[in-house]
């Protein structure tokens, strides 16, 4: 199994992806939400099984947890909770 890099994928809307996620079975998208990546579609060569499959599993995930991307996610989580907060009664 070959994983793509994701470098190269094109970045797609999630509106327009979701229409026909079929267009990019074989060339793979980054797909955006409101401008920032949210999803990497990647084609994956699965012509192999075994230990290099597991590796390229293994190397994705790697790619798409980077520790500050998951700040920045919590961090903006964290503020659309907040600001959801309801005062106190009156």
């Amino acid at each position: 199994m070959r994983i793509a890099p994701t470098d190269d994928l094109p970045r797609v809307p999630i509106s327009a992806f979701k229409t026909n996620p079929v267009r990019y079975l074989e060339t793979g998208a980054l797909v955006t939400n409101h401008g920032k990546v949210r999803a990497a579609f990647v084609p994956v060569d699965d012509t192999d099984d075994g230990l290099d499959g597991i590796k390229a599993q293994l190397g994705l995930l790697a790619r798409m947890t980077a520790p500050e991307d998951v700040a920045s996610e919590l961090a903006e989580l964290a503020a659309s909770r907040d600001s959801e907060l309801v005062g106190d009664a009156r």
